[in-house]
C-alpha cells in the first residue's frame, strides 16, 4: 500500500472496517455488508455501522464517503444518526467499540507491513 495515496488509504480504512464488521455480524458475508440486499435489516445496519466507524472513527469527510461509495447523502446521514442513537444504549455501544478497535488494529497491520517493507 502507498500510504501516500489517498485511494489506496481509503480503501484499507474501508476493508478493514468491513472485516471488522464482519466479526461483530458473524451471520453476514461481507458483499452482503458492502450492498445489503433489500429488506436485509441486519446488513442494512452493518453497513451503517461501517460508514459510521468510516466517518466518525477515521475521520473520513461525508463529501468523500458519498463518492466513493456511491450513497446519497441522506442515507449516509441517516447511517450517522441511527448509529448515534443506537449508541445510546450500553450493549450496543459495547458492541461497537469493539468492532472499531478491531478495524483500528486490522488497518494497523496494514500500515505496519507496508513501512516494514
Amino acid at each position: 500500500m502507498d500510504r501516500f495515496d489517498q485511494r489506496q488509504i481509503y480503501e484499507a480504512c474501508m476493508h478493514a472496517c468491513l472485516v471488522a464488521v464482519r466479526e461483530g455480524f458473524p451471520h453476514l458475508d461481507i458483499r452482503d455488508i458492502a450492498d445489503p440486499p433489500h429488506e436485509w435489516f441486519d446488513a442494512a445496519l452493518a453497513r451503517q455501522v461501517v460508514m459510521h466507524i468510516m466517518i466518525r472513527d477515521f475521520g473520513w469527510p461525508k463529501r468523500r464517503v458519498v463518492e466513493v461509495e456511491a450513497r446519497s447523502r441522506e442515507a449516509i446521514n441517516r447511517a450517522l444518526r441511527t448509529i448515534d442513537e443506537r449508541m445510546l444504549t450500553p450493549r450496543f455501544a459495547a458492541h461497537y467499540q469493539a468492532m472499531k478497535a478491531r478495524a483500528r488494529s486490522l488497518l494497523f497491520v496494514v500500515t505496519s507491513e507496508t513501512e516494514a517493507a
